[in-house]
């Protein structure tokens, strides 16, 4: 008979496997859908910031897309406006898939295949979601300081040495690489899901297993 701990592992990769095919596969229309709505979010969440930038969300037109780059954030310095409004602006493209959907899914999988009570899982989904949003939008907030510090001329950031090095690493790992878009959601899946007492539920069931055998 197996071992307990190898029939809830079976359980969840049943959940699991199907579930994150069905969420991740690129079905027509879904990339433009999730870019669209995770443009509306970081328009509203980016345009509250009252320092004198300006940022604006948009599609790359399909002409000029490159590969996967579907959104373009254009960000300009109020100050540096001329009296018609014209004025430098930086123009920053990245796959909103990659650093959005990707994440979102494979949180929403695992949290709901988690052989837990549906009552936690459902609030394991609220909380996690909340975290991987901020997760994203933080990226993409890292991506603009990187790109708009007084290299680019807009002089919105002001980054010393020691914290250029910090930004352009996260700009690599969160926007570039998309490792973590792998890595934090399981990180946040644990964090929101599972409670210590699990771990002793655990222990317990294995010791009870082991002295039946």
């Amino acid at each position: 008979m197996p071992r307990p701990e190898f029939r809830l592992l079976r359980r969840f990769l049943c959940w699991f496997v199907p579930l994150y095919a069905l969420l991740i596969f690129p079905w027509p229309g879904s990339r433009d859908l999730y870019g669209a709505y995770l443009r509306s979010i970081a328009q509203r969440v980016f345009t509250e910031n009252s320092d004198g930038r300006i940022v604006h969300f948009e599609t790359v037109p399909t002409a000029r897309r490159n590969r996967t780059l579907d959104t373009r954030i254009t960000v300009a310095n109020r100050t540096q406006l001329d009296a018609s409004g014209s004025g430098r602006a930086v123009m920053l493209d990245f796959d909103s898939r990659g650093v959005g959907w990707v994440p979102t899914a494979l949180l929403i999988a695992l949290v709901v295949s988690t052989p837990v009570p549906w009552r936690r899982r459902a609030s394991a989904l609220v909380a996690g979601l909340i975290a991987v949003h901020a997760v994203i939008l933080f990226s993409l907030q890292i991506y603009i300081w990187n790109q708009t510090d007084a290299a680019s001329g807009l002089n919105l950031v002001e980054l010393s040495p020691f914290w250029k090095t910090v930004v352009s690493g996260l700009e690599e790992t969160l926007i570039t690489q998309l490792g973590a878009s792998f890595a934090l959601p399981v990180l946040i899946w644990m964090l929101v899901t599972f409670r210590s007492e699990d771990l002793r539920t655990f222990c317990v069931r294995d010791q009870l297993t082991e002295r039946a055998v």
